[in-house]
């Protein structure tokens, strides 16, 4: 607006075209245009480091070791070393590996550890022959004792 009003009070003709515009912003803001590049330039190298973090991020989620327990990794490693002693004093003919294989078999139904080495030791003998032994069925403390359940609601 300046440079066509100071253009108009020289006299000159002026014709607000394409033309007009660049020269007058050539002329009044040809650094910031530099300042402008350097920061649209800045931002496409950001997004690009962006899209090199996301790709090494999921390269390493594929090649990354799950997370174990260490805490359940000892005691499966303490209970299969109880569990083999036991077993070879009755069946030597069995393997270790075996002996270890049925143990983590057990274990993986034993989620809360309540099972004793010679309850686990019982389970392996019974594989080994295969004789299963029943489990033993705990009443759930949810469950009412009665069968008629207004009793139940009348006793909480």
């Amino acid at each position: 607006m300046i440079e066509y009003l100071d253009n108009r009070s020289k006299g000159k003709i002026v014709i607000i075209n394409e033309k007009f515009i660049k020269s007058v912003s050539k002329k009044h803001f040809g650094q910031l245009k530099g300042a402008i590049d350097m920061v649209n330039q800045a931002k496409v190298e950001e997004m690009e480091d962006e899209q090199i973090l996301m790709l090494a991020e999921s390269d390493k989620n594929k090649y990354e070791m799950p997370e174990t327990n260490v805490e359940n990794l000892a005691y499966e490693s303490k209970m299969i070393n109880i569990v083999i002693g036991k077993v070879h004093q009755i069946y030597t003919d069995v393997t270790s590996d075996d002996i270890a294989r049925y143990v983590r078999q057990i274990l993986a139904e034993d989620e809360y550890h309540r099972m004793k080495p010679t309850e686990v030791a019982k389970e392996v003998v019974a594989i080994i022959t295969g004789n299963p032994t029943r489990k033993k069925r705990r009443p759930s403390s949810k469950a009412p004792a009665s069968k008629n359940i207004c009793d139940y609601i009348s006793n909480t």
